[in-house]
């Protein structure tokens, strides 16, 4: 009796076995009922008159690089396409109740959305991974196709650099149908308010998504008959600037600074300080080298100059100008120690610019100035003075005695010596005034004078 029970529950484990791998699972049955009547490569509408009504939506994930000299973007987002599939439908009740079904998207026509200002059109390694997601609305009434799928999208986007690091950029995504014109395919945003879908972006170092928006454009083009439908979509984007502001602005505003202070420190007391020179010339190397940091982040551009180029044009000039002005300085300084002060005018110019710039004069400078200023004033006194006739009788008196001791053994000796005695006395009376009788000139001295 045990035996043929054993025997009986044997054979019904068997029989239940052989019926649940007959069965065949529902959405087989689905797919092959759809599929049986279909024709991916046609568009799916039933009515000549009506059109495809796309909504497109997209997920940003991570903001991957903004490249400002080739000026273009790169980013990994999710795209998520709606339409609905009047050639796609079943009626739940016939097949377990089951609505939603997962197929590959080559088993299904789907519109062809194209990025219009994308660097990369090769999307192979996107659309391996695609599936397409189907909710039937009843039997005869179509399915809606829900299309999902990543993407990494390399667009072309103008950066305007002219107040970096502190610039806000807006980058344009242009999504539509490269064929199909808006009578067959019609393109809407999913959401209006929510344009890009941030909430699960990843943080990127060096910029930061501000807001996000969407508008619908109707274009009509020149080679076609019919409008065509595209999404515009605006990402702005921010750059965090505390990067730039440390390795770049800081910098520059402390060897400007102390280009500056050196420019006015003073001088010493017993030699220049010719290290003025040295150090204008060593800040002017330093800004080159941030120059040349900068301009591997500019895009080679004329239609702007950016904010940061001014700013380290004004600091190159203000530094060459101290760098300048302290040679000029050094010069004048040098000329003082020497003794040969610059001239009234320049002494004059040199005092206008130090009280512009509340700087005083050096003091060995000081000194010499005032050391010329003096003899200039007694030379002026000198030759201002008017000679009398008592100092040219004392002058000529004592040249006399000083040509005594040389003429005296040949000036009487010679025939010709005579002879110039003989005639200045002759005209003495009219070229020579009268001396008076306590002051003895000789006949030498008299001649001397007339001469």
């Amino acid at each position: 009796m045990q035996n043929l029970i054993l025997i009986l529950l044997i054979s019904t484990l068997f029989s239940r076995s052989e019926a649940i791998s007959t069965e065949v699972p529902e959405h087989y049955l689905i797919t092959n009922f759809i599929l049986s009547r279909y024709n991916k490569g046609l568009i799916p509408k039933r009515l000549q008159n009506e059109s495809i009504k796309v909504s497109f939506s997209m997920e940003l994930y991570q903001i991957i690089q903004v490249n400002e000299p080739q000026q273009f973007l790169m980013l990994n987002a999710w795209i998520v396409e709606r339409w609905v599939d009047n050639l796609l439908g079943w009626d739940p009740e016939e097949f377990s109740n089951v609505t939603e079904i997962m197929i590959p998207y080559d088993n299904l026509w789907i519109p062809d959305t194209t990025l219009y200002n994308s660097l990369v059109m090769d999307d192979h390694d996107t659309r391996r991974l695609l599936n397409a997601k189907l909710t039937t609305r009843g039997k005869d009434k179509g399915a809606l196709v829900e299309l999902l799928y990543p993407t990494i999208y390399k667009l072309s986007c103008l950066l305007d650099l002219r107040f970096f690091p502190f610039d806000v950029q807006t980058c344009k995504l242009t999504f539509g149908s490269w064929t199909f014109d808006n009578t067959l395919i019609d393109y809407f945003p999913h959401n209006v308010t929510h344009a890009i879908g941030i909430t699960n972006c990843i943080d990127n170092e060096g910029w930061t998504v501000l807001r996000t928006t969407v508008e619908r454009h109707v274009n009509h083009y020149d080679c076609c008959p019919n409008n065509y439908t595209l999404l515009e979509f605006h990402l702005n984007i921010q750059r965090k600037p505390l990067y730039y502001v440390i390795n770049l602005t800081t910098p520059t505003s402390i060897i400007t600074l102390i280009s500056i202070v050196g420019f006015f420190s003073s001088s010493s007391i017993n030699d220049l300080r010719e290290e003025k020179i040295t150090l204008g010339i060593t800040t002017l190397l330093s800004m080159s080298i941030l120059i040349f940091m900068v301009s591997d982040k500019m895009p080679s551009t004329s239609s702007f100059i950016p904010l940061i180029g001014w700013f380290y044009t004004c600091m190159i000039l203000l530094i060459s100008f101290s760098t300048l002005a302290a040679s000029m300085v050094i010069y004048v300084q040098k000329q003082g120690i020497l003794g040969k002060p610059p001239c009234r005018k320049t002494m004059r110019w040199a005092r206008l610019v130090a009280r512009c710039v509340r700087m005083e004069m050096p003091l060995l400078m000081k000194q010499a100035y005032a050391q010329k200023a003096r003899e200039d004033k007694l030379r002026r006194a000198q030759e201002g003075r008017k000679q009398s006739l008592w100092h040219r009788v004392y002058k000529l008196a004592k040249d006399q005695a000083q040509m005594r001791k040389v003429t005296r053994t040949h000036w009487w000796n010679s025939r010709i010596c005579r002879m110039r005695i003989t005639r200045p006395f002759q005209t003495l009376s009219t070229q020579v005034p009268l001396w008076p009788r306590h002051v003895k000139i000789s006949r030498s001295a008299q001649n001397e004078y007339v001469r």
